[in-house]
């Protein structure tokens, strides 16, 4: 446990179904030779299963599945950019490509044994993310995944020719980088409702988006500043904070905190305007509901994001490595036929 924190006002929640659903995504990440036998030990320091648990406290069975091997294969093929191939763009963007790709084919268009551990994993997470949801769902989920997996390059390409980002840019990259787009279009399908464009556009909901995705992103910067800072890495908000603005490690810190309380404080500072926002939109009590639901799952994100990432063996212990050397648990065939 870290004792590093944040000051969230939002509740600790966790799914009671964690420990069948862990069942499951242990045998699936070895079955898609994302992980094998002998790393496992590791990985169960990591508590994947808690983080999805805490993202979706209300979900069970299928559901929590589907979120835990999402978070597992993140994780996963996230940290296979932490070692050489981390620092070279051209691999990366093909490998990156490959990824898009399984996100607009139909699922169970691409041949398994064309797919490498990475891509059939994603293939498999798509295919069950996608189950019930519209078609302008699907676009707007493909669109936020084709987001995340581009923004690898755009970090491959600062590692190799060493710039370290400003803030204002690296925040704006970081939006995307984070996957936390991705785990928001998710709680609807995991919650079997979805948002009607309407209400996802007005500029109300959009804030409380927004400011999640950087709560999200900001807390497992402060927490994973040790694991960047260890290999050289400059995608961290506290890094960028003490090389643009000459902050100490704790006054960096000290940052992270202020602004995070900034958004918090804007979120439920634009959630209590919503009843009156709904009643001069004359929003349809359906609709209200799906909002309120929606605005609930923002909340156990952000919290949940705090709560993993201060326990997690994956922050806690830090391996030390050059840029050019791996950190990762075991490499990850990510490239050609799998």
């Amino acid at each position: 446990m870290q004792e590093f924190s944040f000051d969230l006002p939002f509740p600790s929640r966790i799914s009671q179904a964690v420990e069948s659903a862990a069942a499951h995504h242990i045998i699936w990440i070895q079955e898609h030779g994302l992980l094998s036998k002998g790393s496992l030990r590791e990985y169960y320091r990591w508590d994947v299963p808690g983080v999805a648990a805490r993202f979706w406290p209300h979900s069970s069975g299928a559901d929590l599945e589907l979120g835990m091997d999402l978070a597992g294969w993140f994780l996963l093929v996230d940290d296979q950019f932490d070692g050489p191939l981390g620092i070279q763009p051209h691999r990366a963007a093909q490998i990156v490509q490959q990824l898009i790709d399984v996100v607009y084919s139909s699922p169970g268009s691409l041949p398994k044994e064309s797919l490498t551990p990475a891509a059939g994993g994603l293939a498999s997470i798509w295919s069950r993310q996608v189950r019930g949801m519209s078609a302008s769902w699907q676009q707007r989920s493909a669109r936020d995944w084709e987001d995340f997996l581009n923004a690898y390059t755009s970090e491959t390409i600062n590692r190799q020719i060493g710039i370290v980002p400003d803030v204002d840019t690296y925040l704006s990259l970081r939006h995307k980088a984070g996957l936390e787009n991705v785990l928001i279009d998710l709680a609807e399908r995991i919650g079997h409702y979805e948002l009607p464009e309407a209400v996802l556009s007005m500029p109300a909901i959009q804030k409380m988006h927004n400011a999640t995705v950087q709560v999200v992103n900001i807390i497992q910067d402060a927490f994973s500043v040790a694991k960047e800072e260890a290999r050289g890495d400059c995608h961290n908000l506290v890094i960028v904070l003490q090389h643009h603005r000459n902050y100490s490690r704790q006054e960096a810190l000290a940052e992270t905190r202020s602004i995070v309380r900034r958004h918090t404080d804007e979120f439920l500072h634009v959630k209590s305007q919503l009843p009156a926002l709904f009643d001069a939109a004359a929003l349809p009590l359906s609709d209200r509901e799906s909002a309120y639901v929606f605005v609930d799952d923002l909340q156990a994100q952000m919290r949940a994001c705090h709560d993993w990432c201060r326990g997690s063996g994956r922050y806690s212990r830090v391996i030390r490595a050059r840029p050019d050397q791996p950190t990762y648990l075991e490499e990850m065939h990510l490239e050609g036929l799998g």
